[in-house]
């Protein structure tokens, strides 16, 4: 027999456990794990005798494999030195097996069916998640018959692993077990594919994912998930931490979740908001639903007309927008009222000393806040717009609108119309 240097954890589960002389001292029946590494590492082994339970450390074990890849284990010592793990340890059958983790190159949710462990410096690792049918049947012990089975039909079972350097865990049957080991990895996905994720999941996994993510990552994440959910987490939140990832978003999006919620808590969440927020959301709720005014993006950009093209250039430097910002700039005169639009392209190709007023496009075509939403999809795609300023009765400019945000809105609210 050959000292194993990696085996499937469901390989050795509940195998029988030697002393030094060969004599049978117990069934293993799990390990302990730290969670606390860049991979996870197996300290102590749980072993069952009859209805007494015990654990000693791993490095205390060697684990061999024979030719036909049986498993057995023994130990390399004569003192067995019995350990009490803390109460808030890991295990990994218990707390980790059938659980729930994510594939970040899949962008996926997956079931961990099993995991294999390898001998990385002396420290037992966990290095892959199956997350296969091979792997679930591993651990009922039939995957064998079915391997023959499968190629009698020319069928190859193959094992499914993710390396766990691509894998986020999401919950455990141990609340210890939280999205912190070493580092976020659903961080590095795209807000769009952790809401989707977010989506897929339960409750309990979903308030994990979401807690785990910092302020501005929230924010970013929370405008792409659907509104049921975004209720719920908001729901789940103190006020402090709703109100700073809210905060952080645009008003137009904050408006959208608070119309949804008791009137009770939107106030407390307004209140602990910064005066100027509170003053755009406010003003962005007061509008009736199918209103461009409810869907308006409150941050635009807007100069006066007789600054140069260098002076803007200059403060958008110093200032970078945001992409939808960016599209436009907006020229007003001193009482707000909309007097012309530039691209952003003209800004880039003009002369440096350019007065605004020389480059502009005057009597730009612009949407009132009370128009509808639909109106507003209507007037872009007439003028070929991906982006419209927005104006109240009085001409002055109060938002702009999206085609994007507008086909979000507008579907929807159309399918519940049907």
């Amino acid at each position: 027999m050959d000292k194993a240097t990696s085996f499937f954890f469901s390989k050795i589960i509940k195998k029988d456990i030697f002393n030094i002389s060969g004599e049978l001292i117990g069934k293993l029946t799990d390990f302990i794990v730290d969670f606390n590494h860049e991979k996870p590492t197996a300290k102590y082994v749980q072993i069952k005798n009859g209805p007494k339970s015990y654990y000693v450390s791993l490095d205390k074990f060697d684990i061999f494999k024979d030719s036909k890849e049986r498993y057995h284990i023994k130990l390399n010592t004569s003192s067995l030195l019995i350990d009490l793990p803390s109460k808030d340890v890991i295990f990994l059958a218990k707390d980790f097996l059938d659980k729930q983790i994510v594939d970040i190159n899949g962008k996926r949710v997956e079931r961990v069916n099993d995991v294999r462990l390898g001998n990385i410096n002396g420290k037992w690792q966990l290095i892959a998640v199956d997350i296969g049918t091979r792997g679930l049947l591993r651990r009922l012990g039939v995957e064998y018959p079915f391997i023959l089975l499968t190629g009698a039909l020319n069928i190859q079972m193959r094992n499914k692993l993710i390396i766990w350097d691509k894998v986020q865990p999401l919950s455990t049957g141990h609340n210890n077990l939280q999205l912190s080991s070493p580092a976020n990895k659903i961080e590095t996905l795209h807000a769009a594919d952790i809401a989707d994720i977010i989506e897929e999941l339960d409750n309990k996994s979903r308030h994990i994912l979401f807690n785990s993510l910092n302020n501005q990552k929230a924010a970013e994440v929370f405008e792409e998930i659907e509104t049921d959910v975004q209720v719920n987490l908001i729901n789940s939140m103190s006020d402090q931490k709703a109100s700073d990832i809210l905060e952080i978003m645009p008003s137009d999006e904050v408006a959208d979740v608070l119309e949804e919620m008791e009137d009770s808590r939107v106030e407390k969440l307004l209140t602990q908001m910064d005066k100027e927020s509170q003053e755009e959301i406010r003003e962005l709720m007061e509008y009736e639903r199918d209103t461009i005014g409810s869907i308006m993006s409150k941050e635009f950009i807007t100069f006066l007309p007789d600054l140069t093209v260098d002076e803007v250039s200059n403060w958008m430097r110093s200032n970078v927008p945001d992409e939808e910002e960016a599209y436009y700039i907006y020229v007003t005169n001193s009482k707000n009222n909309l007097l012309g639009v530039i691209p952003l392209l003209n800004i880039i190709t003009s002369d440096r000393d350019t007065k605004l007023y020389n480059i502009m496009t005057t009597q730009p075509k612009s949407l009132k806040d009370e128009d509808t939403i639909g109106e507003a999809i209507e007037a872009m795609e007439k003028y070929s717009f991906i982006s419209m300023p927005v104006v109240d009765e009085n001409n002055e400019l109060v938002g702009t609108i999206s085609l994007n945000d507008s086909v979000r809105e507008y579907i929807p609210a159309r399918r519940v119309a049907l």
